[in-house]
């Protein structure tokens, strides 16, 4: 007769009590039972992690596409103050703190492989992390939660390149996160789809009147830009522009033979056409660039001459449209009612294609990265908030104006090293399958980091953040696999090369 174990049994007792106490003071909370709920979500969440860190990376995954719609749900629990935001907005970061608790510990303790290479890139993370609060700290009011919460947008998740690493292995594993992401954030596209025809439900309604979002300005616009259970139809967007392409990457990429696609090709177009969907029921006109830029890159980025041709146009372009922001500035508003003139009149596609929103980009070109004036050695300081003498509306001029030319240096030298550490990783792969795949994460990378500097930085936006990092850390994943089966298949030839040129005769005994 088998023992129970006693520490099994003194855990789930411990367990009990404390679902015990939470349901009791959920229900007897003066306060918002929602927020309260969450109080003790964010612990459970942080414990359940810490314990089971790759079932819990799955639920984490889950929770990035929902955490905004708890949040607007606190309207229907009553008051809500400010703790019960902390509460609510604090599991995500307290689940992923969980996970990389426990990887750090099972690390030390030798009961979980990490490399060298993974505890740089611990270290990589932290330094970010401290960076971005940092930077934030500098800005006149912005407290504790303010830094805090820079820390966690700007620098937390660039720690999934020390997670992902670690829990996975294998580039199916990876895959197969992706295949979860696709499937899992279906609904949120869906929803967004719901809002744009329906418009917002009566708890969404109330949840913009409170001031909690700053998304109450649709009530007064007009005009509907669904942002389903995401904070922003920006973050709607871009998560929809990307599981969209990852459909495709997932359905259509190359596999290696006699390997089924990680994604069935009917549900591959299905998907793509529900996450298309979502992109453009957001109403948000920049991110539809994500899946063009996506979908070439990873062709391109395959094989070095493509890869440079691809930068030459894409950099290129960039630069003519910087140099000609000066002319086209001023007539954007023209060339705005000529093409909407030649579009349909009124309603949702006449929205789709008004051009006067991206005035402010331009503008920002042509008063900033156009005017001498604006460029210093270290910046205006960060009280220059883009709405004085030098308007600007992205983050190449945003890092110009408040830190100077020399951090603006830095960071394109930075983001140039990066990516080309990453494309000659992708390219040093042996197994074409492998090398196509981690060709197609980096493109949807530059995406993301393209669209930034076009139509305003989308890479400190949850959960976009999180799908950007996830990226790399795919490529990096792959480049491990692939460095591990190079290492196995020469060890054969090198016992090959041990053996002698002339067989050794016969024992006489065994003829």
């Amino acid at each position: 007769m088998n023992r129970g174990n006693p520490g099994v049994i003194l855990l789930i007792l411990f367990l009990m009590l404390g679902g015990l106490y939470s349901m009791a003071s959920v229900l007897l909370t003066s306060g918002n039972t929602i927020g309260e709920m969450c109080r003790f979500l964010l612990v459970g969440g942080f414990v359940f992690c810490l314990i089971s860190p790759r079932v819990g990376f799955f639920i984490w995954l889950t929770f990035c596409g929902y955490n905004d719609l708890v949040k607007r749900l606190l309207v229907i629990g009553g008051r809500v103050t400010q703790d019960d935001l902390t509460f609510v907005l604090g599991i995500t970061p307290a689940m992923f703190g969980g996970i990389i608790t426990s990887l750090i510990v099972g690390g030390l303790m030798h009961s979980r492989p990490v490399t060298m290479r993974d505890w740089r890139a611990l270290g990589i993370g932290i330094l970010l992390m401290l960076l971005a609060g940092a930077a934030a700290a500098r800005h006149p009011g912005a407290g504790v939660n303010g830094v805090l919460q820079a820390m966690a947008n700007d620098g937390l998740y660039s720690l999934l390149l020390f997670v992902l690493p670690v829990l996975f292995h294998t580039s199916k594993d990876v895959q197969q996160i992706w295949r979860f992401l696709v499937f899992a954030f279906a609904p949120v596209a869906i929803y967004g789809v719901v809002q744009q025809v329906c418009g917002f439900a009566d708890f969404e309604i109330e949840y913009l009147m409170s001031g909690l979002s700053v998304e109450a300005k649709q009530l007064y616009s007009g005009q509907v830009r669904a942002f389903s259970t995401l904070n922003s139809p920006t973050a709607l967007s871009v998560v929809c522009a990307c599981l969209a392409v990852l459909s495709l990457y997932l359905g259509f990429g190359s596999q290696k033979p006699g390997q089924k696609p990680v994604l069935a090709r009917p549900l591959a177009v299905l998907f793509f056409f529900i996450h298309s969907a979502g992109l453009v029921a957001s109403a948000s006109r920049t991110p539809m660039m994500i899946p063009m830029l996506a979908v070439v890159g990873g062709w391109c980025f395959a094989k070095v001459g493509r890869t440079r041709v691809f930068y030459t146009v894409s950099v290129g372009a960039f630069v003519g449209l910087v140099l000609i922001s000066p002319w086209l500035a001023p007539r954007l508003d023209d060339i705005s009612v000529a093409v909407a003139s030649a579009g349909p009149s009124g309603g949702f596609l006449a929205n789709m294609i008004v051009l006067g929103t991206y005035w402010d980009r331009v503008q920002g070109f042509a008063s900033v990265l156009m005017n001498p004036a604006a460029w210093t050695l270290f910046g205006f300081g960060v009280r220059e908030d883009g709405t004085g003498v030098y308007f600007y509306h992205d983050p190449v001029s945003e890092i110009l104006v408040k830190y100077g030319a020399l951090a603006l240096a830095g960071t394109l030298l930075t983001l140039f090293l990066v990516l080309r550490t990453f494309h000659r990783t992708a390219w040093s792969m042996k197994e074409a399958a492998s090398r196509k795949f981690a060709a197609r994460m980096i493109a949807l990378t530059f995406s993301l980091v393209m669209i930034s500097a076009i139509g305003g930085s989308v890479l400190s936006t949850f959960p976009n953040n999180i799908l950007f990092w996830m990226s790399l850390s795919t490529v990096v994943v792959i480049s491990r696999e692939s460095l591990m089966a190079a290492r196995k298949s020469s060890q054969p030839a090198m016992g090959q090369a041990r053996r002698p040129l002339v067989d050794p005769q016969p024992h006489p005994h065994l003829v």
